[in-house]
């Protein structure tokens, strides 16, 4: 079975919004982190810890977004949550 996911560290994952559902499926997900600066609020998959925080490539002054995606992972990874980050 290919996975089209990659663990970064033992508990978070990374991958295209195509390969959500299938990190879903096979690993004990506990928080969904969106960074696509195309996601709404209300888009894509329904998960109950879902966060979306859009990055925009090429922006300035992004580093309070990119502090606080930093930020919410490791808080979850120190509370041994699984995260995937897409």
């Amino acid at each position: 079975m290919e996975r089209n996911y990659q663990s970064l560290i033992n508990g978070i994952f990374v991958c295209a919004l195509p390969a959500v559902n299938t990190v879903l499926e096979n690993e004990n997900i506990q928080m969904v982190m969106d960074l696509r600066a195309e996601a709404g609020e209300n888009e894509g998959e329904n998960h109950p810890n879902r966060l979306v925080i859009p990055l925009i490539d090429g922006k300035p002054n992004q580093s309070k977004l990119l502090e606080d995606a930093i930020q919410a992972a490791v808080h979850a990874y120190h509370e041994g949550k699984q995260v995937v980050l897409h």
